[in-house]
């Protein structure tokens, strides 16, 4: 198809920067159209403008025809999520962008697609050797979360998921450091390939939720934060 015949009833971008390695999508009518994933980790402030206007032009779109923008909300970075949280709320000021806000263990679930596999975690690294961490198991070809996201420690996390026979399989970028502390006989270790979030899979549940009206606030909205950030954690302890 010709770039001048592609037309669009609805556009959507998707960001993904919640964790090391950003990436952004776009799509429209549910349809994904492409992705583009930052050159190095931690390159959301400096890639995260550049890339979404290369995908704009790629399709002959403006920032202001962008009716929904789709992010990922949490846990993950701080300072990642409060950018993606920024630019969704600029966006809804500028061009009435309506936001939809992702989980990110969600949209990291969405990662493994091996029918083989029955049941996964997703590990985020929440600093002091405590992760974010939310479980799903696969019903009727669909991860569903049996366990919320909520924070624990590799041992406390062994305690509840190490049974024989039932292997669960965990990804994320929490693993980066620390692995060994979780594997066992029944706990393994995905390929790397699989830890971070992307961007397209916050634009595939992105769509779905928009499909049934599940708009944020733009006002309201705040990052999923299981904890504050350890910046003011640790003022708080200088002040007290």
């Amino acid at each position: 198809m010709a770039k001048s015949e592609i037309t669009y009833k609805s556009l959507a971008l998707a960001l993904e920067t919640s964790g090391r390695l950003g990436s952004v999508a776009i799509g429209s009518n549910n349809e994904l159209s492409d992705e583009k994933t930052f050159s190095t980790p931690l390159r959301h402030s400096a890639e995260l403008f550049n890339n979404t206007i290369k995908l704009l032009e790629k399709f002959g779109k403006k920032p202001n025809q962008i009716n929904h923008v789709f992010i990922s909300i949490g846990p993950g970075s701080f300072t990642g999520i409060r950018i993606a949280v920024t630019v969704a709320k600029m966006m809804a000021l500028a061009a009435h962008s309506q936001i939809v806000a992702v989980s990110t263990t969600d949209a990291m679930a969405l990662n493994v697609d091996d029918s083989s596999i029955k049941k996964i975690a997703a590990v985020i690294d929440a600093k002091r050797e405590q992760f974010f961490i939310a479980a799903f198991e696969r019903k009727n070809r669909i991860w569903q979360k049996v366990l919320p996201d909520c924070m624990m420690t590799a041992q406390d996390f062994k305690k509840k998921f190490d049974k024989p026979d039932e292997p669960v399989w965990l990804l994320g970028e929490g693993l980066l450091y620390y692995a060994k502390k979780f594997e066992t006989a029944n706990i393994k270790i995905l390929d790397e390939k699989f830890w971070s979030p992307r961007a397209s899979n916050v634009f595939r549940i992105g769509s779905q939720m928009a499909a049934k009206g599940k708009f944020s606030d733009p006002v309201s909205l705040v990052p999923f934060y299981l904890r504050r950030p350890e910046a003011e954690e640790n003022w708080e302890k200088k002040i007290s």
